[in-house]
């Protein structure tokens, strides 16, 4: 493909969504005509009013898209598309100077019978690409399918033309010039040399050859395909994107991500879902100059890393799918941390700077605008999940001095009531957190455990015996400081002068702190929170986060609130995967458009892998399976799941736990069970 003339102009942040496609309380919770075909979501959108929109975005390894989509006041087709390459900087170089465009027009124009007709879409499906299917008239149907390229940074959307008609058709494609040229200036140093960055759009055939001005007659039911590749290549390094490899590969991946593991509940809801979040979960993940990092995305968060969303959030998930990008890109993130761990010697712990909140702009930088959030409790705690769930006694001790900075650092902010000072939290003084918030000794109580598991495995029993204690002493803390009548309810406060029950709450369920269980949940679900299945931040703003109310799942499953849990697990899944704003887990509203971070998708999965059947690393390749069955899912099994570097298949019912690896089945007849992978046998 060879670069055709552009017009210049200045680029800087695009919109990610038009002002259709933003999403208002009139369209918030309404019903949609959505259901499954297979694992599938199909939207029939000629069932839907006028104005009816929704977004979605994909990724490869160089690119994501955010497609917004709909139909308009007449029914006609309504498209943006959104491109993002993360590899490229703006200038300045920050956060959001990921290289990003927009097209909002088609790049193709249809006329049959030398008529144009507005494309009115009749169904939309959804299962890794996104395809819309419209009307021509009475004479054509028009398919676009939208594909993310797994190798390059580009977006592939498949045109197919078929005639409906008893009669023959003539269809006239003719190519809309979108190509865009972006001045030098605007890129960060380095990014180009003499001329400047393009992004363009180019139709073909994927036999190769032009579309422009190409007249075709159709009999019926006879079709003509095409491409509309948008892409973007610096000067003097023009390549050709193999459409059909890459339509192969985005398809081999779509695949792998809906069955490892395959969760199989007989609730097609809740299956479906998991797979779609396992995919959106993994697919945020790009190569970049300092090796592969997992990020949020959503038209703003791209090349770089954060303590929540990735070493929170995602990287603990990944030992159990065993996707090796997965993996990877977690042990690159924790490894760049390590670089903004104050090692000074002449410094007191006590002293010492915060580790940065995020790694950004490739790897070149940093944010730390909020202070410290407790990250080093974040990371802490996921290193420590990650790491006893892979059970690579190297990668342990290869990891452990970053775990035990951080553990350190924690201790040191320990105030005079024993639990953990912090700037602010993970929501980065949206809300108010005071001078030590639930959420950090939370994740910090949960780091000292699954810490001195490792520091254990390594020998270090002094260490060992030091954070057991320590972790005693901070849910003893937890209690006294935290534990408060809030509203009615004998639940947690989230800070020292917090008076409004807050979402967070759910914390100390996540981390097996079942002291206050039955007024959490009952305060979890009252009408102060939860509205509409989702869960406010604070019982006095109507702004909602998944992220907490994904927690929340996993911690009321772990409790034993089982039919609670299983009843709001499921309608959670409705309301995403076939609601108003499918098929993923969301950031915000109304913060975000409620865009699709990747991380949100992750805690899907782990309120299914963790929640649901209870998972938990507990020692040296030794699993604890703790299923959270009910009246609604009686049976549940994870096959191609993995845990220690082995793949194995799960199986659970009110009556027993089975394991089959390698061919052979072990079985437990305990509700809650250990298996030793070291023994091939089950401890309890």
């Amino acid at each position: 493909m060879n670069i055709i003339d552009s017009a210049f102009f200045v680029s800087s942040h695009k919109p990610v969504f038009p002002i259709w496609a933003m999403a208002n309380t009139r369209n918030l919770f309404k019903k949609s005509n959505r259901h499954l075909d297979g694992k599938t979501v199909v939207w029939d959108i000629a069932k839907e009013e006028e104005n009816s929109f929704d977004h979605i975005e994909m990724s490869g390894f160089y690119m994501s898209a955010i497609i917004s989509y709909g139909k308009g006041k007449n029914g006609e087709l309504k498209i943006r598309r959104h491109i993002v390459i993360p590899a490229v900087r703006l200038n300045p170089n920050l956060t959001q100077s990921s290289f990003n465009v927009n097209f909002d027009k088609s790049p193709d124009e249809i006329f049959i019978n030398r008529k144009k007709y507005n494309e009115q879409p009749q169904k939309i499906s959804i299962k890794g690409n996104l395809s819309i299917e419209s009307r021509l008239g009475d004479e054509a149907v028009i398919t676009r399918t939208f594909c993310p390229s797994v190798n390059y940074p580009a977006l592939i959307e498949r045109v197919c033309i078929k005639n409906i008609s008893e009669k023959n058709i003539s269809v006239d494609i003719k190519q809309n010039r979108l190509n865009k040229r972006f001045l030098k200036q605007v890129f960060a140093v380095g990014q180009v040399s003499e001329k400047a960055e393009v992004c363009f759009c180019e139709n073909s055939f994927s036999s190769g050859g032009s579309i422009k001005n190409k007249k075709v007659v159709l009999k019926n039911s006879e079709e003509i395909k095409f491409y509309n590749i948008y892409f973007t290549e610096q000067p003097n390094t023009a390549f050709t994107i193999p459409i059909l490899q890459e339509e192969t590969a985005r398809k081999e991946f779509t695949d792998k991500m809906f069955s490892s593991p395959l969760l199989k509940t007989g609730n097609d809801i809740l299956d479906a879902q998991f797979s779609h979040c396992v995919l959106r979960g993994s697919e945020s993940i790009f190569k970049t100059k300092n090796g592969l990092m997992h990020s949020p995305g959503g038209g703003n968060y791209y090349a770089a890393l954060w303590t929540n969303d990735q070493c929170e959030y995602a990287n603990p998930f990944f030992p159990y799918s065993g996707y090796e990008a997965g993996i990877e890109q977690s042990l690159n993130c924790y490894t760049l941390y390590k670089e903004y761990m104050d090692k000074a010697s002449d410094v007191p712990m006590k002293d010492k700077r915060a580790l940065v909140t995020s790694i950004i702009s490739c790897g070149d930088s940093f944010w730390n605008g909020a202070k410290d959030r407790g990250d080093g409790a974040m990371y802490a705690y996921g290193v420590s999940r990650f790491l006893l769930s892979l059970g690579d006694k190297k990668l342990m001790a290869d990891y452990f001095e970053a775990l035990k900075w951080c553990v350190d650092f924690s201790l040191s902010r320990k105030n005079e009531d024993g639990v953990i000072a912090s700037d602010s939290d993970e929501l980065e003084n949206r809300f108010e957190s005071g001078n030590a918030n639930l959420c950090t000794s939370c994740l910090f109580y949960d780091a000292l455990g699954n810490g001195a598991i490792i520091a254990g495995i390594l020998g270090f029993d002094d260490i060992k015996s030091q954070w057991n204690e320590e972790r005693e002493q901070l849910k003893n803390s937890i209690e006294k400081f935290f534990g408060s009548k809030v509203e009615g309810f004998d639940t947690y406060r989230y800070y020292k002068e917090n008076t409004n029950l807050r979402s967070w709450i759910c914390m100390p369920l996540t981390v097996e702190i079942f002291d206050r269980t039955d007024e959490t949940v009952k305060a979890l679900f009252s009408d102060k929170l939860y509205v509409n299945g989702m869960l406010k931040t604070t019982s006095d703003n109507q702004t909602t986060w998944d992220r907490s109310l994904l927690y929340a799942l996993r911690g009321i499953l772990l409790s034993g609130e089982t039919e609670k849990g299983t009843r709001a697990l499921l309608e959670y899944c409705n309301n995403r995967l076939l609601g108003c704003h499918s098929p993923y887990p969301f950031e915000a509203y109304p913060e975000g458009n409620r865009a699709h971070l990747a991380a949100e998708s992750i805690l899907l999965c782990r309120a299914v892998t963790e929640g649901l059947f209870g998972l938990k690393a507990v020692g040296f390749k030794q699993l604890r399976i703790k299923p959270a069955l009910s009246s609604e899912l009686k049976t549940a099994s994870l096959e191609n799941l993995c845990s220690f570097g082995e793949k194995f298949d799960l199986y659970c019912n009110g009556s027993e736990i089975k394991v089959i690896l390698n061919g052979k089945a072990y079985v437990s007849n305990l509700h809650e069970a250990v298996f030793d992978f070291n023994s091939l046998e089950f401890l309890n």
